[in-house]
């Protein structure tokens, strides 16, 4: 039995060792390789240019995304030869289609090679394979190069996978690149290539921007809108002259506990008040953290000279407070909210008299 030849190394492996030194990959998201991509794609539509593409997809679903701009394309180049893990759905007369093994080192990368009369570029991303939530936001080290010998250096190891893959169309390919030597760029078309870019970057950094600001100003409205509802969940609320109630509702956590502590001491200082009640019938459980929030407000108020009363305990409520052995000292508590004013109104000297 034959043995299967092994893969031939991968394309970004060999444009690094064909540049020089110093050219060093740049990392780059899938949709800025497919901004590149669309940028020398179309010079050729809207020049016009006759031209051999050969262009690698990884997996066939990444090539339908393309399918209309490379029937586009297929309508001006001479040859497109297009290599994917799965056989694309047009077709077969537009283009060559190379089905690639599942271990072929072409499957983990993203490359475009184009030949003109005018100029002849080569873009390979090696992806890092690096787990994403976004499709766009996949990584890869990427090269682009205008240099014709590094072209021709891809061109004579893409042929020999043709041939592995495709033996039935490997000559019409060769033949097809004989039209377009590589070559040094020449005319205007690698200033436009150059232009499109830069306004591709442009675009995408506008975009960014924009974003950017949309996501700001979603965080300044979250922050007014939880500043709003803390001030809502920790009211500080009048009675009397020198008497503050301060209503707990719902389930306290400590950014929530922060807030009411310096709620409540700002309003103390601020109003001069020198009793305080804090009732917590609407508080579902009193756990350890909870009264040693209760415990740190209430030491907090008496240092401003205000005495405090806590109200709402329930029969339940006290029951998980001594299981948990939370001793409130010498704390006033009061069952309910009625009797919690009162005590406040004896401790200012104060009474409710029925009218006479």
């Amino acid at each position: 039995m034959a043995d299967t030849p092994s893969p031939l190394p991968s394309l970004f492996s060999l444009i690094r060792e064909t540049l020089a030194p110093d050219v060093q990959p740049f990392l780059a998201s899938k949709a800025t390789l497919v901004d590149i991509s669309h940028t020398l794609e179309d010079c050729i539509i809207r020049n016009q240019l006759p031209s051999v593409i050969f262009t690698g997809f990884q997996e066939s679903s990444h090539w339908r995304e393309e399918t209309q701009r490379y029937l586009e394309l297929a309508n001006i180049a001479s040859s497109i030869c297009i290599f994917a893990g799965g056989i694309p759905p047009v077709p077969e007369e537009r283009h060559i289609a190379v089905t690639l093994a599942s271990d072929d080192p072409l499957r983990q990368e993203w490359f475009l090679l184009v030949l003109t009369e005018w100029f002849c570029a080569v873009l390979c991303g090696l992806d890092n394979q690096v787990p994403v939530e976004r499709e766009a936001d996949r990584s890869f080290a990427t090269l682009l190069t205008f240099q014709p010998e590094v072209v021709d250096a891809v061109l004579n190891r893409l042929i020999p996978v043709v041939e592995r893959y495709r033996p039935d169309r490997a000559a019409e390919l060769d033949h097809a690149r004989t039209q377009f030597p590589p070559c040094n760029p020449r005319g205007p078309y690698l200033t436009q290539i150059v232009a499109d870019m830069v306004a591709h970057l442009q675009r995408r950094y506008d975009n960014q921007r924009q974003l950017t600001d949309q996501l700001k100003e979603l965080n300044e409205r979250q922050s007014t809108l939880e500043e709003t509802i803390a001030q809502l969940a920790a009211p500080v609320v009048p009675l009397f002259e020198g008497v503050l109630l301060m209503p707990l509702v719902g389930t306290i956590d400590s950014r929530r506990a922060q807030h009411v502590m310096e709620h409540l001491l700002s309003s103390i200082a601020e109003q001069m008040a020198d009793v305080v009640i804090i009732d917590i019938t609407g508080v579902p459980m009193v756990d350890t953290a909870v009264a040693n929030y209760l415990l740190q407000t209430i030491r907090a108020a008496r240092l401003l000279g205000a005495q405090v009363i806590i109200t709402g305990i329930s029969a339940a409520i006290a029951q998980t407070m001594i299981n948990l052995g939370i001793d409130l000292g010498d704390v006033r508590t009061r069952s309910t909210l009625r009797e919690g004013i009162m005590t406040a109104l004896e401790l200012s000297g104060m009474e409710i008299r029925p009218r006479s």
